[in-house]
Formats: structure tokens, C-alpha cells, sequence
């Protein structure tokens, strides 16, 4: 395949390594640790959620949902631009995960980034239902990745545990919305479509694509639903140690009244 036709993939591959590299070199120079890997990720997936979420939403909003129409070449740069920042991201989270969550995300990541290139190379149909994923997907990235950057710098940074302590019920709320009602009725729309026959299925997209694109948004929206319910337990359990700090503050403050008036 001729260079120009990839160019989008290469330089977007080259631009989230520069990304990556400024962020862990320069901004984040004096992180620690874990933190330090995982906030130059959000450098990353803050311009990959605002560049793939406007353009994926733009093209939800003016073109027809074919699911099983011919990509346009725009809708194929759009997948290119995400190919690659999934790909990137893959690359530091294999060589530089150290936890059990990490295997989620990884395998997150596979079953999209697979998506997208079957989609983009093999197929060369079906982008409507990756606009749609992508736009839904991706809407709530900018949040999170303040979130994500305010909570790693929350104990060093009295703004970043403001910032954190703000954004969490507002991250979770939108958030749940988004995957929890949203998504579970685009997924069934879009599985309807391919699994109820309404597809050309033998003719464009091969059936044994179709399954695995279906099963593939049904493990992403799992995974979502899992995430969910932890961002609220999360939610919870900071509640209760922001009320329990409350309450030994004011605890602490009579005692030393107590203490002043005494002496």
C-alpha cells in the first residue's frame, strides 16, 4: 500500500509519541513512579478524546447511520488518528504496566484497536457503527483525564485535591450516564442491525466479522458497566474519609478549646 494512502496513521503515530515524550520528559519530569507513566498516558488520551470525539460527533450528526455502508475516506482518517493512539497506548502500557487492572485495559485496548483496523482495512464497511462508538466513547475523555491528573496529584497539591474533590461526583454522574444509558442502548441498536439480518452481511461484512464486532461491544460495555460500579464504590468510600476527617477536625478543635479554656 502507497505511503500516502497511510499517512494519517504515520504522522498521528509520530505525534502521540511526541505527546507521550513531552509529557514524561518535561511536564511530568518530577512525578514518581507509576504516576509519572500514567499521567503522560493522559497527555495522550487527552488529544486523541478531544480530536476523535469532535470529529466522530460531527460525523455521527451529518452523515447516515449505514451500518453497513462504505467508509469514507474521512471516516478513515478518523480511524487511522484512533489506530494509532490505541496503538501507542498499548505500547506503554505492555512494557511499563505493573498492576492487575492493567490486563483490562489491554485487552480493552486489543478488542478496539482490532475493531478499527478490521473495520478500516478489511472490511471497508461499517465505520458508521465506529463513529458512533467513537463519539460515545470518547465524549467523556476530557473530563476523566482531569479527574485522572487531579487525583494522582491530589496529595502533594492542595488545587489538584479541590479540583478532585469536585470533579468526582460530576466525572461519575456523567460518566454513568454515558455508559450506563447511552451505551447499552447504542450497542443493542447497532447489534440488532448486524445480528437481525438488516446487513448485507455475506456480501460486505463477513459473518463471522459481524460476531466478533458484536461480542467485542458487548466485552467493551462490560468492561464500562465494571468501571461504573467502581467509580461509585470509589465515589463512597471518599465521602466516608472526607466525613470521618470532618468530624475528628471538629473533635480536635473543641479539645483544644476545652484545653485554652482550662488554662
Amino acid at each position: 500500500m502507497p505511503f500516502s494512502a497511510n499517512e494519517v496513521l504515520f504522522w498521528s503515530l509520530c505525534l502521540f509519541a511526541a505527546v507521550y515524550s513531552f509529557g514524561y520528559r518535561i511536564i511530568f519530569k518530577d512525578w514518581k513512579g507509576r504516576h509519572r507513566k500514567d499521567a503522560a498516558n493522559c497527555g495522550m488520551s487527552l488529544l486523541h478524546g478531544l480530536v476523535a470525539s469532535y470529529l466522530a460527533g460531527m460525523d455521527v450528526l451529518y452523515t447516515d447511520w449505514q451500518f453497513d455502508g462504505h467508509n469514507t475516506p474521512h471516516q478513515n482518517d478518523i480511524m487511522d488518528f484512533s489506530i494509532s493512539y490505541f496503538l501507542m497506548d498499548l505500547l506503554t502500557y505492555v512494557f511499563v504496566g505493573e498492576s492487575h487492572e492493567d490486563f483490562l485495559f489491554v485487552a480493552h485496548h486489543l478488542a478496539t484497536v482490532t475493531y478499527l483496523i478490521s473495520c478500516r482495512y478489511y472490511a471497508s464497511h461499517g465505520a458508521a457503527s465506529v463513529m458512533c462508538l467513537l463519539a460515545l466513547g470518547e465524549c467523556t475523555s476530557p473530563l476523566q483525564n482531569v479527574w485522572t491528573l487531579a487525583r494522582l496529584a491530589r496529595e502533594g497539591s492542595s488545587m489538584a485535591r479541590c479540583v478532585y474533590t469536585f470533579l468526582s461526583p460530576c466525572f461519575t454522574l456523567v460518566f454513568t450516564f454515558v455508559r450506563g444509558v447511552i451505551g447499552p442502548l447504542l450497542a443493542w441498536e447497532i447489534g440488532c442491525f448486524y445480528l437481525g439480518g438488516r446487513a448485507d452481511n455475506d456480501a460486505v461484512i463477513p459473518q463471522w466479522l459481524v460476531c466478533c464486532w458484536t461480542f467485542k461491544i458487548v466485552f467493551a460495555l462490560f468492561g464500562s458497566m465494571l468501571w461504573v460500579y467502581k467509580l461509585w464504590m470509589g465515589l463512597f468510600r471518599f465521602d466516608r474519609r472526607s466525613i470521618r476527617r470532618e468530624r475528628s477536625s471538629a473533635t480536635d478543635g473543641c479539645c483544644a478549646g476545652t484545653i485554652n479554656r482550662t488554662h
